[in-house]
């Protein structure tokens, strides 16, 4: 398929997924969602969280539970 014939949206998600793999793979595959948002913030990436946490589930990335 051309992805110049993809909704907005989705051109949004295949260009994020692999910004997110990187920075979930530098964390060591520790940090959840809204660390990955975090640091997509701090490096000038204006994504929502929400949306984060959809393509985090989406390609099967899960950080790592604390237990107490």
């Amino acid at each position: 398929m051309d992805p110049t014939r993809l909704l907005a949206r989705a051109q949004r998600d295949r260009a994020m997924k692999p910004e997110m793999a990187r920075v979930f793979a530098k964390s060591f595959e520790v940090n959840g969602a809204r660390k990955i948002w975090r640091q997509l913030a701090r490096e000038g990436v204006s994504i929502d969280r929400c949306t984060v946490e959809r393509l985090m589930s989406d390609m099967g990335l899960q950080g790592l539970m604390r237990h107490l």
